[in-house]
């Protein structure tokens, strides 16, 4: 049955039951978590996203398409960026590809990264700033048992105890390159990895960045997952960790209509523009909402 968060308060207690149930701490090999402002929307990179035309809009192209339009080009996208950043980024080789695709990532570029955070409060902020009244989600993964779960395939079973995460990513990368036709016996790594980017600037550390890295799988990290790794809150209260529980993957919902009433909670606990996203774009963004909100709380009363 679907947990409805109204309050800030509603959201950590359902995440201390989660805590108590399924780990120990939030922080080192804890839970990371993703919170978007429809819960419909599907926990996918950008890269693999289709684009729907919209109806009734104008566009020089004479045919309507819908369908993914940045996987098939994805050398070309990140060879585009390197291109075009080089003059900012002169410090980073064009060989290192890996940290390109997460400077790319970090700046909107599409890519076969996911943001995550490892912060409950910067997630529930990320799905409450939008103007949607749809309801919320936020997306939760425990890492260690995910970590796991990961490696839970043919590449980890191959490569035994080289199976590192680096090892992991290393193939990921080399697949976005692609194989030589004397690469025959080429062994490719299907789900995605979990790693802590280096912050590059300031917003990331702020925001406490994670990232997820899909691999071959081009589907929604929800349709790789069985119900047995879903975790199910137990009625009795469990206050202890079962020994070897695979169980990772959790969503709380967030009501579309508390939206606005979070927003003003989390600028009560320090959680807004300004802190989320350091600098001086920050500072207006939030003095934009802050005069914005005190109209629409004004329109309420009258």
């Amino acid at each position: 049955m679907e947990n409805t968060i109204h309050t800030v308060n509603e959201l950590l207690s359902t995440l201390k039951k989660y805590q108590c149930q399924f780990g120990k701490t939030y922080r080192e090999n804890g839970f990371i978590f993703r919170g978007v402002s429809d819960k419909s929307w599907q926990l996918l990179p950008g890269l693999f996203r289709e684009y729907k035309e919209p109806q009734n809009s104008s566009t020089i192209i004479s045919a309507s398409y819908s369908g993914r339009i940045y996987s098939s080009n994805e050398i070309e996208i990140l060879a585009h960026f390197k291109k075009e950043a080089i003059g900012f980024l002169p410090h980073i080789s064009l060989d290192d590809d890996f940290t390109w695709l997460q400077y790319a990532q970090h700046f909107g570029v599409p890519t076969r990264l996911l943001d995550f955070t490892s912060n409950p409060l910067i997630a529930l902020y990320f799905c409450c700033r939008s103007e949607s009244k749809a309801d919320g989600i936020i997306w939760m993964v425990n890492a260690s048992p995910f970590q796991t779960w990961s490696e839970n395939e043919m590449f980890c079973a191959i490569l035994g105890p080289d199976c590192t995460r680096d090892a992991m990513i290393s193939s990921i990368m080399q697949s976005i390159k692609g194989y030589s036709d004397d690469d025959k016996e080429r062994l490719e790594k299907y789900r995605p990895v979990l790693f802590t980017p280096a912050f590059i600037d300031q917003r990331m550390s702020a925001q406490s960045s994670r990232f997820l890295l899909w691999g071959k799988d081009d589907k929604p990290l929800e349709s790789m997952i069985d119900e047995k790794n879903v975790m199910t809150l137990s009625p009795d209260g469990i206050t202890y960790e079962v020994t070897n529980d695979k169980r990772f993957f959790a969503n709380i919902i967030i009501s579309g209509e508390s939206k606005h009433s979070l927003m003003w909670e989390l600028d009560l606990l320090g959680v807004n523009e300004k802190t989320v996203f350091p600098g001086l774009d920050g500072i207006g963004r939030y003095i934009e909402r802050y005069y914005k909100e005190n109209i629409d709380d004004l329109c309420n009363f009258i």
